[in-house]
């Protein structure tokens, strides 16, 4: 007849087997934790490199952020067609002796503006005003005749300074452009500074830029087909001083092309 075990042994045998299991248990349970810590870990140092990543691409200083914009050349495989209302007027462009256009006003200002794209003008300063930023128009559509009173007074304020007829003519054209060669003769050009700025200043100036209102345009003009017309650190280009309340319609793909490539009209033009 077999020998039976002893309960007290295999007590401590069955004992010793649970301790062994909750052990293993134990150091699985451990290492399952540590896993799982591992990979926590590893999703919040990604998550943070890359936010480290775009915030450096978001919030680069303006010369910087400029130089990395694309070129027109290297932006040019996605370059959308001139269309009808990217008529390129300056010095170097000016309008056909002839030219004529078809306007109505602005509701509510008494300006005027191309008839074809005046509700576009009007919606972007609807929209603004809804945002909490009202605008105020200061000019628009300009005839010939009174552009050249503008040049003109201009040219005169030069040569009261002492400067000869040749340099003020030239200086003058740096402010207001010679008549037949303003784009506010196109009838699609308008200055637009707040109603605020403007009861404050007795001439549109340059910190213009530093109000909220400027920003917002800036922002969101090319949603309604227009673009800040003479940017900054472009004058060699455009020939015209930085304006930053001068916005001209070219249309709603031309607008988004140029102003997300930092360019303007004259090197959009470019082959």
């Amino acid at each position: 007849m077999a020998n039976k075990e002893n309960p007290n042994t295999y007590k401590k045998k069955t004992n010793a087997k649970r301790r062994k299991k909750r052990l293993f248990y134990k150091r699985l349970r451990r290492l399952a934790v540590i896993a799982v810590l591992a990979v926590v870990l590893a999703l919040a140092v990604k998550a943070v490199v890359g936010k480290k990543d775009d915030s450096s691409s978001s919030y680069l200083p303006s010369s910087q952020s400029s130089s990395m914009a694309p070129s027109s050349s290297a932006a040019s495989d996605n370059k959308p067609d001139k269309g009808e209302f990217a008529t390129l007027v300056n010095v170097h462009h000016p309008l056909e002796e002839d030219f004529d256009v078809t306007t109505r006003e602005i509701k509510g200002t008494g300006k005027l503006f191309d008839v074809r794209a005046a509700d576009r003008l009007e919606k972007m300063l609807d929209d603004a005003a809804r945002a909490g930023y009202p605008m105020y128009l200061v000019s628009t559509y300009r005839t010939i005749d009174y552009q050249k009173g503008l040049y003109n007074n201009k040219v005169n304020e030069y040569l009261n300074m002492g400067y000869d007829q040749r340099t003020a003519e030239s200086e003058a054209a740096k402010w207001v452009a010679i008549p037949g060669t303003s784009e506010h003769n196109l009838g699609l050009a308008a200055d637009i500074v707040s109603s605020t700025w403007y009861n404050s200043h007795s001439d549109l100036t340059q910190d213009f830029e530093e109000t909220e209102h400027f920003k917002w345009l800036y922002e969101n003009c090319a949603d309604y087909g227009f673009i800040l017309r003479f940017p900054k650190g472009k004058e060699s280009i455009t020939e015209i001083v930085y304006e930053p309340w001068h916005y001209r319609y070219v249309g709603q793909e031309v607008a988004h092309y140029i102003m997300e490539n930092e360019i303007t009209l004259e090197e959009f033009w470019e082959d």
